[in-house]
Formats: C-alpha cells, structure tokens, sequence
C-alpha cells in the first residue's frame, strides 16, 4: 500500500550512511556489506520516490529531502533507544556507555566513574579508542571528544577549555637540572603526539602561542595518542604536552610537574557528546552535573 511505513532495514541503512556521509562506514556500524547499504537506500528512494544523497567529489551529500527525512527518522530512533534504555534499567541490566580517548578515560575519567555508576544507578562501561569515526561507531549513550563543539547530529556540552603546557615527571627533571637550579630543556627526549588532522597543538605552536624562549629538542619520540604521550612522560621518557584539565589530579598528586608558567590556548576544547534530546532527559542532566563538577 502507497501508506505503509519504509521497511526498518532502509531507515537504519539511512540513518547511518546520513550521519558517516559514506555508504563504507554505514556498512560497518551495521555490520554488513558495502552493497547491502547501497541496496537498501536504492530501495528507500523508489519507495519514497525522491533522491536522498548525490555524489560531488567522491564524498555523499544528503539532498534536502534527505534531511528532513533525517530530522524525522534520528528523532524516532532516539525516543526507541532512549525507551530501550530506560526498560533495560527496569530489568537491572541496563549498563551505561560512555566512549571516549584513551588519555582522557585514564586520567580524567576513571577516577569519576564510582560516582557516575552509583547515581545512574546502573553499571557505567567506558570504551576508548583513539579516532573520532572510531568512538562514533561504538553504541555509546555519550562521547567525550575534542574539537570546537560541533558534530552533526548531536548536542554537545563543554567539559574543559584547551589549555596545553609542558609537564614531566619529577625524577626526569632531577636527571637534566643544572648545578644553578636551572633545567637544560634543550636536551630533555620531547613526546609529540602525531596529529595527521592537525587538531592537537604541537611543540612550535606551544612554543609560539608561549612566552618561554625554548630551544626545542631534535630528540622526538612519536606517539597515536595523548595517553601514550602522559604514559610515557610519567614514566620519565620526555616531557609531553599536557591538557591541563586532563592532568590536573596528576600535578596535584606531584606525579607530573609543569615545566611553564604559560600555557598555549585555542578555540578547541573537550566536550560531552550525547543525541540530540539527551540532555533535556533525567539522565542527561546527571551525566553533565556530574562531569562538570
């Protein structure tokens, strides 16, 4: 009949490819094949009669029409997760998800977690990955990722403003302090986070965004991850650039000691990811007091 519903495969095979802008990526968060996904939103356009996505420059655009389909199809999904979540919390099963990077699960995170799990009431499971189209495609209930606030599709709430300093662990700054007092910094093993997007502030923009004259070491040790980079910092490798938000327990604690007064900051920050409508929930207000105390 002309008035029945979209089959529930091609609104999910939509929603998907919609949100990742890519047929690929739709296929693995639904974990089925490329063509499957093709398939499924061929027959969506012929069962509604309109063209949901163009191709320009090898990269999916949603038509208009795709987005207000979008609009209608990502609010429904939500209300029934949102559903689903709230019955699996009934039954004492419900776990919640929150997905995020490895560097801030382990130092930021983690140590906020009895609190989180014990006034959701349920048990809080933390995923970290180290890219963003990685975390997106995890069933999470939020995100905290880094960035200048805006992702599609979902609301976002700041946590912690980038502000990025030098710091190392007390006994690597014993091993290269003078006789005067005074650190050779010239010489200290630097970790530098590799940054293909070029998201993360490096060492030049510290140095330039700072009022320190640093001579900056030739001796780089490359790491994925902000984690490895404070791992290895702890452990006496080099100094690291650390968020000072991140690591603030970390410098209390005297387990990293800043190595400047100044710190380089940008527009860009970590934020608190949920779906559109979560924060307005019981749960999404919690989540947010909690995190931002």
């Amino acid at each position: 009949m002309a008035d029945d519903l979209p089959t529930l495969k091609g609104l999910r095979a939509f929603e998907e490819a919609y949100w990742h802008g890519s047929y690929t990526l739709a296929a693995k968060a639904l974990n089925v094949q490329q063509p499957a996904i093709s398939y499924q939103i061929k027959q969506l356009e012929q069962d509604l009669g309109i063209v949901l996505f163009e191709k320009s420059h090898g990269r999916l655009v949603p038509t208009p029409d795709a987005t207000e389909l979008y609009d209608t199809v990502s609010r429904a999904f939500r209300n029934i997760r949102t559903m689903a979540a709230r019955i699996r919390a009934k039954d004492g099963d419900g776990v919640f998800t929150i997905a995020t990077y490895p560097g801030i699960g382990t130092y930021w995170l983690s140590s906020r977690l009895p609190e989180i799990s014990e006034a959701l009431g349920i048990q809080v499971k933390v995923i970290t990955l180290v890219k963003d189209a990685d975390l997106f495609l995890e069933p999470a209930d939020c995100w905290i990722l880094f960035g200048q606030g805006h992702w599609p599709g979902f609301e976002a709430r700041k946590l912690i403003d980038e502000a990025v300093c030098p710091v190392a662990s007390p006994s690597l700054i014993e091993q290269y302090r003078k006789h005067d007092g005074r650190i050779d910094v010239s010489s200290i093993p630097l970790i530098e986070q590799e940054d293909p997007e070029k998201r993360w502030l490096s060492w030049e923009t510290w140095q330039d965004r700072s009022q320190d004259d640093w001579s900056l070491s030739d001796n780089r040790v490359l790491v994925n991850d902000h984690g490895m980079a404070l791992h290895l910092a702890l452990t006496g490798t080099g100094v690291a650039l650390g968020w000072m938000g991140i690591i603030q327990d970390l410098i209390d604690g005297k387990s990293l000691v800043p190595l400047s007064a100044h710190h380089a900051r940008s527009e860009f920050g970590y934020w608190v990811l949920g779906r559109e409508g979560f924060w307005e929930t019981a749960q999404g207000q919690l989540i947010i007091g909690l995190l931002k105390n």
